[in-house]
């Protein structure tokens, strides 16, 4: 148990770092897949110059609708001993190995891979409940029902008109800064506006199969006039822009952070 368990820690280390990537939430790379499977490869073949193989996985359980083919081969670079090219993010899938995979066509060739995904071989270790949620669920999954976190929204409000009422006297207290957490539906309305929490939050309890939970964002009390100021203009803030999913290309919920400070003249200005 020991050696097995020093082999997991390195193998999910080389996972994370040998690669400058994301591993995606399995919802959204189940949503972006072609196909969704579990299978055994059975078969590895080499091309006549040795640059490249074939891999063939017999499969024993399709999760994505649509066809569902006995077998799916895909081709891969061979071995850098042969091909010379070196990679951080070269992995190999062996006869016997049985493997979740989440497999998508690009440029008219279907792809997996293992590093920057949630495709991984089985080996020793079964499919993890939330993960096998996923799996199972997949199908039904409706980007549109979850909230995002936008990085970069604008407010459709004069955010500087609100802002000049709030300038007429100037701010005395020590604490110069102010952050918030804002909501939005998917209109483009203002749902919440809250300071940013400065003690542990948990994932609101809306998802339990996708995980695709943001934070709760809760009401917190302010400690400072900035801290004051600055929800009062935001709660004023009742119009924003839509914002699209990227995947779908439709107005979905999301939450975008802004900030104030208070600038050399004493006065409130919004954080850029």
């Amino acid at each position: 148990m020991r050696t097995l368990f020093f082999a997991s820690i390195f193998l999910f280390s080389i996972k994370a770092l040998a690669c400058s990537c994301d591993t995606p939430k399995p919802a959204i790379e189940f949503y972006e897949s072609d196909y969704v499977f579990r299978g055994k490869v059975i078969k590895k073949v080499y091309a006549s110059d040795s640059l490249t193989k074939t891999i063939t996985f017999d499969i024993s359980k399709h999760y994505k609708n649509g066809d569902n083919p006995k077998q799916l081969e895909f081709q891969f670079n061979s071995e850098a001993e042969v091909t010379g090219l070196y990679s951080s993010c070269y992995f190999s899938a062996d006869v016997g190995e049985e493997w979740v995979v989440y497999a998508k066509k690009i440029d008219g060739q279907l792809r997996f891979h293992y590093f920057c995904s949630n495709s991984t071989p089985l080996d020793e270790t079964e499919i993890s409940l939330s993960h096998q949620r996923v799996l199972d669920n997949g199908n039904n999954l409706d980007l549109t029902d979850f909230r995002y976190n936008a990085f970069r929204s604008e407010p459709i409000t004069n955010m500087d008109s609100i802002i000049r009422l709030y300038q007429k006297e100037k701010i005395r207290s020590s604490k110069k800064y102010a952050s918030l957490w804002v909501d939005i539906d998917r209109q483009g309305n203002l749902e919440k506006a809250n300071l940013s929490p400065n003690k542990k939050v948990v994932f609101a309890e809306t998802d339990t199969i996708f995980g695709m939970n943001l934070l709760e964002n809760v009401n917190r009390e302010p400690t400072s006039e900035v801290e004051k100021k600055a929800l009062e203009i935001t709660r004023k803030i009742e119009k924003w822009e839509l914002y699209y999913h990227p995947k779908i290309q439709k107005p979905v919920k999301y939450r975008i952070r802004i900030a104030f400070y208070v600038n050399k003249d004493s006065l409130i200005e919004k954080w850029d």
